[in-house]
């Protein structure tokens, strides 16, 4: 990790409509960092990370990835999606979909070249039986194995991530936070993860980010998960499971 900023985010505000999203949003990101981007359901952390990728148009203030506008540095950045968002019986193979953002567009044949990169990524997520697999008879871990290959196909520098774990079993989910630990480990990659998994937060986080309405709270994980109460302002009670906190829309 350095101290160049590769993530800056500053007094950024969302409104739909009428209604307020968030509002003065300030924090970085530097490189080689992992920032966990916490918050209660309907806090705007989903809408935060679309805002950062280009989907969503800022109400006010400004951000910028790897020194250009949101959804400007192309193959520089990486995405992960919710599984929810993706129909898990769409008709392809592992192979074409990580191809597919290698190429930016869906592949009618596949190159040797495109072959060796697919595998050396999904290598990365030690997944690299799953490269004929069709995308309908995975399960929810593999699938995620499969989308964080199409995200690190292009060697990203940043990495964004949006509740990774929905939709993983117990098993899965373990196998999938030792691959963020490996992404955490990373000095060069920097990552941003929308989670409301302790467990996640444990193995992966250097940055934490609290947003409800604005920034509650922003720091190293060492400063604000003492005495657990980050996970309060979260709505993470120590009975509740924090795997099975819906995700906003």
């Amino acid at each position: 990790m350095t101290d160049e900023q590769i993530l800056k985010v500053e007094a950024l505000a969302v409104r739909f409509g009428e209604r307020q999203i968030f509002s003065d949003v300030t924090f970085h990101v530097c490189r080689g960092e992992f920032c966990c981007l916490l918050g209660p359901n309907g806090a705007g952390k989903s809408t935060l990370l679309k805002t950062l990728l280009g989907f969503v148009e800022p109400h006010t203030g400004t951000a910028s990835v790897l020194g250009l506008p949101p959804g400007k540095a192309g193959k520089r950045v990486g995405y992960v999606p919710q599984l929810k968002s993706f129909e898990r019986s769409f008709p392809a193979s592992v192979l074409e979909l990580i191809v597919a953002n290698l190429r930016g567009a869906w592949p009618i044949t596949v190159t040797a070249a495109e072959r060796e990169k697919a595998l050396k990524a999904l290598a990365q997520v030690k997944g690299e039986k799953l490269i004929d697999r069709p995308l309908a008879g995975l399960s929810g871990g593999e699938t995620q194995r499969a989308f964080l290959a199409r995200a690190l196909v292009t060697d990203p520098e940043v990495i964004f991530l949006d509740e990774p774990a929905t939709g993983v079993d117990a098993s899965g989910r373990e196998d999938l936070y030792d691959l963020l630990h490996a992404i955490s480990a990373d000095k060069f990659l920097a990552a941003v993860m929308v989670t409301h998994s302790p467990a996640a937060i444990a193995r992966t986080a250097e940055k934490i980010v609290l947003i409800d309405g604005t920034v509650r709270a922003f720091g190293p994980p060492g400063e604000l998960l003492e005495g657990g109460k980050l996970f309060a302002m979260m709505g993470l009670g120590k009975s509740k499971d924090p795997h099975a906190v819906p995700e906003e829309g």
